[in-house]
């Protein structure tokens, strides 16, 4: 990427007045920085910073070693250091800044979770130092591509949560579909056993008719001897009752008939 992401070296803002932290680290450290042996760099910074904790110089040239070692987070914090030492000039703040920017913008294309926020970091970082510094074309072009960045990445986060949302609209279509054929499952099981116990119920109906159907055929005989019993007792009984009657009658007439009238007609 042309241009992309340039950091600004200390040294190259010689003539500068600057603190008192140790000049001998701090020059070891630059030609270790220029041969590219940054862990070396880093070290000969740190050291630097024992003497000086404020030293805007030793967090600058700390925050460009750990930077090329891919170390953002801690170069970030260092350039936000530097940033805080007292009687900064235009220059320093805005190179500091530009490097910030660019610590910020690479650790947000490593960290995806905190992507969004560190984009945005950068992109003020860089407009912070465009301020200071409108004629920095490097800024510029980094900041520009921060905006890209940071514009993509708002669009794949909606877009991701638009995937969600229709994920989840699907889900819960789904669920109430399972719910539904759940219950419609249920009725179902429902209507089968209300059906097997009509049908159980309506075969022991049967059943019972039958067995009083063949208890009735069973008891019939015995009710057709009881009948014929009862009729020729009752014939008897009148036939008694008859001849009871008819004695009474004979009785009656003999009575009449044995009588004598001495009347003259």
């Amino acid at each position: 990427m042309k241009k992309t992401l340039t950091t600004l070296l200390l040294t190259a803002l010689c003539g500068v007045a600057w603190s008192q932290a140790d000049r001998h680290l701090l020059r070891d450290g630059n030609r270790s920085y220029k041969q590219e042996k940054y862990d070396q760099a880093e070290l000969n910074y740190r050291r630097a910073l024992e003497s000086d904790s404020l030293d805007f110089r030793g967090h600058y040239n700390l925050g460009n070693a750990l930077y090329r070692q891919k170390n953002y987070t801690d170069a970030m914090r260092h350039f936000g250091q530097a940033l805080q030492a007292p009687n900064l000039d235009d220059k320093q703040k805005a190179s500091t800044l530009h490097n910030l920017g660019n610590s910020s913008l690479q650790a947000g294309m490593a960290n995806q979770e905190q992507s969004m926020d560190l984009l945005r970091q950068a992109v003020n970082s860089y407009q912070e130092a465009l301020k200071l510094d409108p004629k920095n074309d490097d800024t510029r072009y980094n900041l520009a591509y921060a905006r890209r960045l940071l514009q993509q990445q708002q669009q794949n986060q909606q877009q991701q949560g638009q995937q969600q949302q229709n994920q989840q609209n699907q889900q819960n279509q789904q669920n109430q579909q399972n719910q539904q054929q759940n219950q419609q499952n249920q009725q179902n099981q429902q209507n089968q056993q209300n059906q097997q116990q009509n049908q159980q119920q309506n075969q022991q109906q049967n059943q019972q008719q039958q067995q009083d159907q063949q208890q009735n055929k069973q008891q019939q005989p015995r009710k057709n001897e009881q009948r014929k019993q009862d009729a020729e007792r009752m014939l008897e009984a009148v036939k008694n009752n008859e001849r009871q009657t008819l004695k009474e009658q004979t009785k009656k007439l003999q009575a009449v008939g044995g009588k004598h009238s001495d009347k003259d007609w």
